[in-house]
């Protein structure tokens, strides 16, 4: 894997694997409560970004390996015609016209979970958000899509709410709801 040939989000990952270094790094040097929180997120970050190098790696030695050694059997001509077929076809680039809808739809999700935090706090929109990107997006039942909903929710309550006592936005339409239906005005 050549500089030059190195994707874009390759790249990106590469970024995100040295900030989260230089956060994990740093965070050594504040006091014992400061550090923790830099630390939580930046050691899994750090993982998660060399699992994807990882990644990365493998499917570009995979591709290029793929093209030197190709054995296909004399008994799957349908086979061998698909293959050459699949190689003819030039590869689309990672960005571009072709990928204009899938982004728009991304960044209508980012702005609406952004939104719906600031209106209906972080509890309330999580699970909402979730269970209709995994329905819309990556075509669940709802079922599945409200139990990790669900899951994912009660994780983060446990995680930021109950164990490191960080208190998250409830949001402007909540608390005025909450503040009306304690004053008896609902």
């Amino acid at each position: 894997m050549t500089l030059k040939n190195i994707s874009f989000s390759t790249f990106l990952t590469a970024v995100m694997l040295v900030i989260f270094t230089v956060m994990v790094g740093l965070a050594f040097g504040f006091p014992a409560k400061a550090r923790f929180m830099p630390l939580i997120v930046g050691i899994p970050g750090m993982a998660l970004c060399i699992l994807q190098l990882g990644m990365d790696l493998y499917s570009h030695r995979a591709s290029s390996s793929h093209g030197r050694h190709h054995h296909v059997p004399a008994q799957a001509p349908a086979a061998a015609a698909a293959l050459a077929v699949q190689e003819a076809d030039p590869e689309l680039p990672e960005f571009g016209p072709h990928t204009v809808p899938q982004e728009m739809a991304m960044w209508g999700y980012f702005i609406s979970f952004i939104v719906a935090i600031l209106l209906f706090g972080f509890y309330v929109s999580a699970p909402i958000m979730l269970a209709a990107t995994l329905r819309t997006q990556a075509k669940k039942s709802w079922k599945f899509s409200l139990l990790l909903a669900v899951i994912a929710t009660a994780v983060l309550y446990l995680v930021f709410g109950a164990f490191l006592g960080i208190e998250l936005h409830e949001g402007f339409v909540t608390k005025w709801l909450m503040q009306r239906f304690q004053n008896g005005a609902l």
